[in-house]
């Protein structure tokens, strides 16, 4: 045998392999092995469409039937239309067809077949038949019929695409153009051919799973009735309605919070403040802190009564490297009465068969984290709305009204892209946020208890500025400082933030008192009160031990896993791969 004809041997047998390969592969793969799609439009602008669908379901494959998906919401220009379509024929190899009826957002889905009847192997054809209204897209200069007549939704390839779209009796296409491929592509796999009305489309290629294809038809004025009055007005409308609205939802949502301010929301005329000495009677360190703060900032008011226990013998802190351990002290450490907020925790914390709680890092503590709540609980139910007025209905009203606005905007009319509107959409949620600080206010009592507060803070912060110039401060002499007095504030101090100052002043005012102080109610890993920074270092040490353990004991959280359309027409080049009307996507259930 001569080479060249060895040669032709290999090539010859090559090309068998190659198709019977093929061939192998397409009894295996699913497919449209033919879609022929008829689009009529009439002279109002409805469609009558057509799908004849030869759909391959190979041996073994468990399938009922196909799904034809459909977007009922499309954009045009500065408007979204909503869409609907009407089935008026489904039949499989000529036999009518069950049809379930699904809603999903954005699109409209028919399924054919039956959930208790699987489709025999091999090809099935499917005819499909629906119409659907207000398919034109107005231009200036023309009438524009655009359609997906394959959607990029569809799971499975189609090998051969044709059809056809038909124009009302007597009339040409002006201009024409296809697209096809993934969404917003711009290739052109589609042949198109004209004959009177008529525009024919075939493809040239497979269109693989996930792409569609695109056929748009521009037409001379006066072919199609033109859009009525109403419609036009109705148009104007979705185009413009949105920022109708937010011109009137923004003026009127102010005027409820002004109203609601004016009404509720003002602070009442606050006493003078000025430096006392003693904290005030019967407010303990967290009401302090609450009424203060408006509320219970992190877990600073349950440090300061923790504190505030240790110093009046009712418990010892002790820390190590990895925990902080709180032990119950017996009856003849007990030194002063507790406040009721020390009374709460302590009873919660400890009862009869609990003598100490281990705070561990990474190790949750379920009695110790439910006594936290239960006395976050208390401070929230007692000094609340007695001190203080959140005003919620006024700011709750504020921001279901601004709600009711935006979803009624935004769900009936086209959200435009113009720099005013959004910058009233941020302005009115900017106003939620700014009345959400401004509506609450103090009632007289908590604006009073609050004047002794911040008058007693400044003692606190600046109390060695009051000793040296006591003449500031009127003619009561400043107390002078004692280890119990700097004691007994110092949960005070926590609370309001003010603890290094305090601190100071008491390392400054009794420096020999402040090198010997060690406390009997808190040790550390090192061995002693506290290391080389003297009383401000162990301070700083006990407060962020205690806020370890108290963060420590709380469960680990985990997580689950106008009438004419704007900018170039589609026919004339400016449109890409599903831009136009039906298409959505074409697959087997």
């Amino acid at each position: 045998m001569s080479v060249s004809l060895f040669r032709t041997f290999i090539i010859a047998v090559a090309l068998c392999c190659c198709a019977s390969f093929a061939q192998a592969q397409d009894l295996t793969r699913e497919r449209f092995e033919r879609a022929d799609i008829t689009v009529s439009v009439a002279k109002d602008g409805s469609v009558t469409i057509r799908e004849e669908l030869d759909y391959y379901k190979p041996r073994g494959l468990q399938k009922r039937g196909i799904f034809i998906e459909l977007p009922n919401k499309v954009r045009e220009g500065a408007i979204t239309h909503e869409k609907a379509y009407r089935l008026t024929l489904a039949a499989r190899n000529d036999v009518a067809e069950n049809v379930t009826y699904m809603n999903n957002p954005g699109t409209t889905v028919w399924r054919l077949g039956r959930g208790s009847v699987l489709l025999e192997d091999g090809l099935q054809r499917y005819v499909i038949e629906y119409t659907s209204k207000d398919w034109l897209f107005y231009y200036d200069d023309l009438d524009e019929i655009r359609w997906n007549v394959w959607g990029e939704y569809s799971p499975m390839p189609v090998k051969n695409l044709t059809g056809r779209i038909i124009l009302p009796e007597g009339s040409t296409a002006k201009q024409v153009a296809s697209y096809s491929g993934r969404f917003g592509s711009r290739d052109t796999d589609l042949i198109l051919t004209t004959q009177g009305n008529v525009i024919s489309f075939t493809s040239n290629r497979t269109l693989r799973a996930g792409e569609g294809a695109t056929v748009a038809v521009g037409v001379e004025k006066g072919v199609f009735d033109p859009l009525s009055g109403a419609e036009l007005r109705a148009r104007w409308w979705r185009a413009n309605g949105a920022l109708v609205g937010m011109a009137l939802v923004s003026p009127g949502i102010l005027l409820f919070y002004l109203l609601g301010w004016t009404k509720v929301g003002r602070d009442p005329v606050k006493p003078p403040v000025f430096a006392r000495y003693e904290a005030p009677k019967a407010y303990s360190a967290a009401a302090a802190h609450f009424i203060m703060k408006r509320g219970a900032h992190g877990d600073t008011p349950l440090i300061a009564t923790l504190l505030s226990l240790a110093i009046k013998g009712r418990i010892k802190i002790d820390v190590a490297k990895k925990e902080t351990v709180l032990t119950r002290l017996p009856l003849t450490d007990h030194k002063g009465t507790l406040n009721k907020e020390e009374k709460l925790l302590f009873g919660k914390v400890f009862d009869s068969r609990t003598a100490q709680i281990v705070l561990k890092k990474k190790t949750p503590n379920s009695r110790f984290h439910r006594s936290t709540i239960a006395f976050k609980r208390h401070l929230l139910t007692t000094y609340s709305t007695d001190y203080h007025r959140v005003n919620f209905k006024y700011i709750f009203g504020g921001i279901a009204l601004t709600g009711l606005g935006l979803f009624a905007i935004f769900n009936n009319f086209h959200t435009p892209s113009t720099e005013v509107f959004w910058i009233l959409v941020i302005g009115v949620i900017l106003l939620n946020l700014v009345f959400m600080f401004l509506m609450p206010a103090p009632t007289k009592k908590g604006a009073k208890i609050k004047s002794e507060i911040e008058g007693f803070k400044l003692y606190l912060e600046t109390a060695e500025k009051l000793r040296l110039n006591a003449a500031e401060v009127g003619t009561d002499q400043v107390p002078p400082m004692t280890v119990e007095r700097y004691e007994s504030f110092l949960p005070y101090a926590v609370s309001l933030g003010v603890e290094k100052p305090w601190t100071e002043h008491f390392e400054e005012t009794l420096p020999i008192a402040a090198k010997d102080y060690r406390p009997s109610y808190y040790n550390n890993y090192r061995g002693g009160g506290f290391g080389n920074g003297g009383v401000r270092s162990m301070q700083k040490d006990m407060v962020k031990a205690l806020s370890t353990g108290v963060a420590s004991a709380r469960p680990v959280q985990t997580s689950s896993g106008g009438g004419s359309s704007s900018g170039r027409s589609f026919s004339s080049g400016g449109g890409s791969s599903g831009g136009g009307g039906g298409g959505g996507g074409r697959g087997s259930w």
